[in-house]
């Protein structure tokens, strides 16, 4: 081979070589975001409330706002609900709903609004905002991802569910107060046993709505105890079922496939109840274990328990069939309070 036969080899080698090069450099590593979402409220006024994301299959886990976006989610993450194609992030004391894409959990907006808690999707271009100061309902559009109007309820809000294009709002004065969805008009408010705390859809036009009772703040002694109490679509309490203890708080779901409302008061024991009001225990967790926020999972029949610890430090996330055996646990961030599924 001559010299200039060389000379073109070797030109066309290193041409073939640095384009190859160049595609190594452009390709970039994304993340998958499918797997077990953590919402993790953090510390009271300490900024460090994030979404965690566990990933099964790899048994890892990340702070999926903070991969994807490049800073902190900010000051009491209280929730998370998926509405189309975007997840609706409320942080309650930053005073603003963080709006990401499902997919790639980046940012597509941030919406300003009072002390928020929870949104609920009641129609395809609109979704209820909760207040934990503030007495009224704020309207989200979702069109513009931007607060529409208000609707004035007399009442601090927390919780809603959705029936029968009617909203049924918790507040912290136990009364449920109903919207029609269609109009953003209130229709009627229902009175409920004292420490009302969580509500759940239940089929058939009814809801569960669960009472925890009073506590005396001073000694945490039970003053008055809990009920469980089934709403119907006449806005009625047609059944409320005694506990047997109260507390500060309390988590519930419901399982369709066994027809079981799962509930705890806030310690470490997890009871089940039939719609007829027959309690029996279903799991107690074990000692120093207490259960801070119960989620069902259709899709591997598990229920899911939070454990926030000491507020301060990782908190657990524990997965029990539904014959009580765990099947999965692992830490999550500070004070997780709920867990979504995106598979």
């Amino acid at each position: 081979m001559n010299k200039n036969k060389i000379c073109s080899f070797i030109a066309v080698a290193l041409i073939a070589f640095s384009s190859c090069k160049k595609d190594q450099d452009l390709k970039v590593e994304t993340e998958n975001y499918k797997g077990v979402f953590v919402v993790n409220e953090g510390g009271f006024g300490k900024s460090n409330g994030s979404i965690g994301l566990y990933k099964p299959g790899s048994r890892t886990y990340l702070d999926a706002f903070k991969k994807a976006n490049g800073l902190p989610l900010g000051d009491v993450v209280q929730s998370m609900s998926l509405i189309g194609n975007n997840f609706y992030i409320v942080v309650n004391n930053s005073n603003k709903i963080e709006v990401v894409s499902q997919s790639e959990f980046k940012s597509v907006s941030t919406i300003s609004t009072p002390s928020p808690r929870y949104v609920l999707d009641v129609s395809y271009n609109k979704a209820y905002v909760s207040n934990f100061y503030s007495n009224s309902i704020k309207v989200l559009d979702l069109n513009t991802n931007s607060i529409s109007k208000s609707i004035e309820i007399s009442h601090n809000s927390d919780q809603m569910a959705l029936m029968n294009k009617k909203v049924y709002v918790t507040t912290f004065d136990n009364k449920l107060m109903v919207l029609n969805s269609l109009n953003d008009a209130i229709v009627d408010s229902i009175a409920t046993a004292s420490g009302l705390s969580k509500i759940v859809n239940i089929g058939a036009s009814r809801l569960a709505v669960l009472c925890t009772g009073v506590v005396d703040w001073n000694n945490g002694s039970v003053i008055e105890n809990g009920k469980i109490q089934i709403i119907n679509l006449g806005n009625s309490i047609e059944s409320s079922f005694n506990l047997s203890s109260g507390s500060y708080g309390g988590s519930m779901v419901y399982v369709s496939n066994t027809a079981l409302l799962y509930f705890s008061l806030g310690n470490n024991v997890i009871y089940k109840m039939d719609l007829s009001g027959n309690i029996s225990e279903f799991k107690t967790l074990e000692a120093g274990r207490n259960v801070y926020s119960l989620t069902y999972n259709s899709s591997n029949s598990s229920i899911y328990v939070t454990d926030a610890g000491d507020f301060n430090s990782a908190g657990k996330v524990m997965v029990y069939d539904l014959s009580g055996n765990k099947t999965l646990e692992f830490d999550a961030g500070i004070a997780p309070n709920a867990i979504l599924m995106n598979e």
